[in-house]
């Protein structure tokens, strides 16, 4: 892992505000995290952005909201063109994946103070990015080959356009259950604060887990390329999106964007349709939880404090 201190500064993106965000987008509908209690029982829930917004003083260590949205930026172009490039990121394979299945790029994250993510690994187990926009965040990453001590679930599914294993722990790394997961005390993990105007990059293998400190804003992508695109390719392969008996026998001396281009060659026509249906589909299930959402105050309020 490393953390990189001179791009996001020269991001349009890097002037957001939550102000920003809501007195432009309020309206509009976002994925919500939401948490009265214990993680493991975080729900779900399409609110309009300025519900949000206007609670984000609420939070308690146990009870807080977190905008986790892989679609807001990217069906957005103003706000996907606000988020350049990196000298350090620049060949990216995925952009050689049909449109369809590729994955969704440039995640909103907008969470409370006690806000966090999961402990988990990224889908298809690629390099990841994190940008802090504002706010503060205390990292945990884990490095490779300690999965007998993360409880890890095992046999999910991304549910992505182009399937793929989802690896998840049941554990709160920040808050762990040590009788109920006496292992995971062993697990050793290193530790660190990222700060507005910092980009972690996050190598494939390693679970992590992010612990906003404070009300942070934040977007994370992911990259594909000729340092790990062979382990990408075996998590699709992994899930039989293709058939390995239909791979040339000589693959393996094709150049690495040769064989990623004839990979997706070979992506049945019909799965590719299935993408196109799954990313319609959750678009139509966000604007449905929208308009049937009423404003619970436990979602926003720690039930203790009514």
């Amino acid at each position: 892992p490393v953390l990189i201190s001179d791009v996001v500064e020269k991001w349009p993106a890097y002037n957001w505000t939550g102000e920003f965000l809501n007195q432009n987008y309020g309206q509009e509908q976002v994925v919500m995290k939401a948490v009265d209690n214990d993680l493991s029982q975080a729900v779900s829930v399409a609110v309009p952005l300025y519900r949000f917004y206007k609670n984000t003083d609420k939070a308690h260590p146990k009870s807080w909201t977190y905008v986790e949205d892989e679609l807001f930026i990217p069906m957005r172009p103003e706000l996907r063109s606000d988020i350049g490039n990196s000298e350090y990121l620049q060949e990216d394979f995925f952009q050689m994946f049909p449109e369809d299945v590729r994955p969704w790029n440039a995640m909103l994250l907008w969470g409370t103070k006690y806000s966090r993510s999961s402990l988990h690994m990224d889908p298809y187990n690629w390099t990841g990015t994190n940008a802090v926009i504002r706010g503060h965040k205390w990292w945990k990453l884990y490095p490779p080959g300690q999965d007998e001590y993360l409880y890890v679930m095992q046999d999910k599914r991304s549910g992505f356009p182009l399937d793929c294993y989802k690896y998840n722990s049941v554990v709160d790394a920040f808050d762990p259950d040590l009788e109920k997961y006496p292992l995971f005390e062993k697990a050793v993990s290193i530790m660190f604060d990222q700060l507005p105007g910092e980009m972690l990059i996050i190598p494939s293998g390693w679970f992590h887990q992010a612990y906003n400190s404070e009300e942070t804003l934040a977007i994370s992508s992911q990259v594909m390329n000729r340092n790990n695109y062979r382990v990408v390719l075996e998590e699709i392969l992994k899930v039989e999106n293709i058939d390995r008996e239909k791979l040339p026998t000589d693959i393996d001396q094709l150049s690495p964007q040769e064989q990623v281009e004839k990979v997706m060659s070979l992506l049945p026509k019909e799965l590719i349709e299935r993408g196109r249906t799954i990313t319609q589909g959750v678009l139509k299930q966000m604007k449905l939880k929208s308009d049937q959402y009423t404003e619970p105050e436990s979602i926003f309020l720690n039930k203790r404090q009514v």
